[in-house]
């Protein structure tokens, strides 16, 4: 199984993941190691079994395998859209190319891997392969959900900070020019690869920086052009 993870990575190892675009790798494997431990919670095993099962998951890097079927099933999802570069319009786009490359087929086999490396009883093994099905498609459905909602939450608080800072401009409001400018990065560096997301916040963040230099001040028309270009 992880053979054949691998062989899927290499094949279309030239595309190009840039660091932004590892947001959704680090965030859907960390989906499905969520996934996978709250939906063995919800399997019936056999007395005293449960417990073996949560402390045999907890031993595995449920979050690295999630990482690799990711990268896979985005770089496989790309190739089949005629991307070469991992920035996206909309965090609808991003789950959709995860999902013509695949997605569910990758973590069917990182799961596996998972299954056969854990110390666990067979008779546990056997209860986790019966409800596969049913961790892969509703657990990790809903957090998948939660995931999309997460990030239109942050895309929605990016772009609300922009407006707040567009007004402390006009008013030179160096307070809430600083305190905005802080959390506003932060969210950035969260925020899935959306490329007008991501520019308008940068532009802000280096508008910011300009006004800072100049000790405040209007910025001129050329100088906004240049920090577009920097964006």
């Amino acid at each position: 199984m992880a053979g054949e993870l691998m062989l899927s990575l290499n094949s279309t190892k030239d595309l190009n993941i840039n660091d932004q675009s590892k947001n959704i790798l680090s965030n859907i494997g960390e989906v499905f190691s969520n996934a996978i431990k709250k939906g063995s919670e919800k399997l019936s095993f056999p007395d005293g079994l449960k417990e073996q099962v949560k402390e045999g998951f907890e031993k595995i890097n449920l979050k690295e395998i999630g990482e690799k079927a990711a990268e896979s099933a985005l770089k496989e999802g790309m190739k089949k859209l005629g991307m070469k570069t991992s920035t996206f319009s909309s965090i609808k786009s991003i789950f959709e190319a995860v999902k013509e490359g695949d997605l569910k087929k990758g973590l069917s086999s990182g799961f596996n891997l998972a299954i056969n490396v854990a110390k666990l009883p067979q008779v546990a093994k056997t209860v986790i392969k019966e409800g596969k099905d049913f961790i892969l498609e509703k657990t990790m459905g809903d957090e998948l959900k939660n995931l999309m909602r997460r990030q239109q939450n942050t895309i929605s608080r990016i772009n609300k900070k922009c407006d707040q800072m567009d007004e402390a401009f006009k008013t030179n409001d160096t307070k809430t020019l600083e305190k905005i400018s802080k959390s506003l990065k932060t969210d950035i560096e969260k925020v899935m690869p959306i490329q007008d997301v991501i520019n308008r916040g940068n532009s802000m963040l280096n508008k910011y920086a300009l006004f800072k230099n100049k000790n405040g001040g209007t910025i001129s028309n050329t100088e906004m052009e240049l920090i577009k270009k920097l964006s």
